[in-house]
């Protein structure tokens, strides 16, 4: 039986290993086929990666953001931003239960990672406590849409980059159970993606029978856990921040890496994937190069190239992504914060029946906050959010009836009643 016991950080590492063959919710898995073609042309990663290899490597791990290239397997999102626990892992186990090496070995495997992320972990009590579950199976394999895995996580995150909830399922069947285990759960630490041009567990190659951990997973899973990368992170930013700690982290770990690579490089591509996103019409990367424009994220700072990329994000007609710039100019996330802005743009979703919105919306007439505060206007806008199943929008609405005199109350609910969505067009 293999010694599950937490090992330090370095006995973690296997440097002469051969290297082989997400929306809120988001599936990744060790595939059982269909990927030999797509790397066979990839040249083989060296052991001893450079200092670029990792950048890109966390870029297309943590961000799910490099290009075919670089990551397979895996979504990809020009516009990735960081997603990281901020809780500690409370874990449960569930289903076959006849080979506790498997388990012993998850549970291991779990703790010795949160320790190098320095993420508590620890058994859940009660089974609504746990907000990771790990279960065991024994299977073929899993029908994962149109593929099978052989093993796979899903996991749920917040808009804050907040880690939620995980799901580990094991397959005691799996080829490799180490490498199910270990690959997997790096995944559920924020690592989501395959750099497969990376010495990594997580990476797909013809051959590969890697199930341990790599000095570059243990750089790139330290570096994501340091505070200075902040969940929600843009990728610009997350990357312009990355390259000092991943230089100090290879360097902790081995003095004699290849020498600091120029990230330059790097950040033109990330600078034209953003590009040719925001082209597209993708306001998050609109946002993104806004916030670049205005921090010098692989560019000068340039003031007015942050604002024409602020109008031109405003200008969009998509609901879902108005919100999202209204939510980032309200709380300065990504660019300065301008409330007024942000105002007017959740009014015209309020306007269009977009729930959320209408109760941003009224939080900000209640407040005075870009807007000439008006808690009339601010009641009947709850009382809309209300009706679209907002939680926090009806108890809102009862805290302010008991500031308003009954004529105010009533006027409110006389909008509120009223009321009918507009069209995008007649604006």
């Amino acid at each position: 039986m293999r010694n599950t016991a937490v090992q330090p950080a370095k006995s973690l590492i296997r440097r002469g290993a051969k290297t082989m063959a997400a929306a809120f919710v988001l599936a990744t898995a060790l595939l059982l086929a269909g990927f030999g073609n797509a790397v066979a042309l990839v040249q083989a990663p060296s052991l001893t990666p450079t200092h670029e290899d990792i950048l890109r490597g966390f870029d297309a791990s943590a961000l799910s953001a490099s290009r075919e290239d670089v990551a397979y397997g895996g979504a990809y999102d020009p516009v990735g931003m960081i997603v990281k626990w901020q809780k500690p892992i409370v874990y449960r186990i569930e289903g076959l239960r006849s080979r506790p090496d498997a388990i012993n070995l998850a549970i291991a495997t779990l703790q010795q990672q949160a320790a190098l992320a320095g993420i508590e972990v620890r058994a859940a009590k009660a089974p609504s406590e746990a907000n990771y579950t790990i279960a065991f199976g024994n299977a073929t394999g899993y029908n994962l849409g149109d593929r099978k895995a052989v093993c796979f996580l899903t996991y749920n995150f917040n808009t804050s980059g907040h880690m939620q909830w995980a799901k580990l399922q094991i397959n005691l069947a799996a080829p490799s159970l180490e490498r199910c285990v270990r690959h997997e759960i790096l995944h559920g630490f924020g690592l989501m993606n395959h750099p497969h041009r990376l010495h990594s567990v997580l990476s797909y190659h013809v051959g590969d029978h890697m199930a341990e951990i790599t000095e570059a997973d243990i750089v790139m899973l330290r570096s994501l856990y340091d505070p200075r990368i902040k969940p929600a992170m843009s990728r610009l930013a997350a990357l312009t921040v990355a390259d000092g700690l991943i230089e100090a982290n290879r360097r902790a770990l081995n003095p004699r890496a290849p020498a600091k690579t120029d990230p330059a490089p790097v950040l033109r591509d990330v600078i034209a994937d953003l590009d040719k996103a925001a082209a597209s019409g993708n306001v998050r990367a609109m946002m993104y190069l806004a916030e670049a424009a205005w921090q010098g994220y692989g560019m000068p700072k340039d003031p007015a190239r942050m604002t024409a990329w602020i109008e031109r994000a405003s200008a969009s007609r998509d609901v879902v992504a108005r919100f999202d710039l209204a939510h980032a100019l309200g709380s300065g996330r990504y660019m300065p914060k301008d409330e007024a802005r942000a105002a007017a743009l959740y009014r015209r979703n309020a306007e269009l029946g977009h729930a959320v919105s209408q109760n941003n919306y009224a939080v900000m007439l209640r407040d005075g906050l870009g807007v000439p505060a008006d808690p009339v206007a601010a009641l009947a806008w709850f009382t809309l959010a209300a009706r679209g199943n907002v939680a926090s929008a009806e108890r809102s609405r009862q805290a302010l009836i008991q500031r308003l005199p009954p004529a105010g109350q009533q006027e409110a609910a006389r909008r509120a009643a009223a009321w009918r969505p507009a069209a995008e067009a007649a604006r």
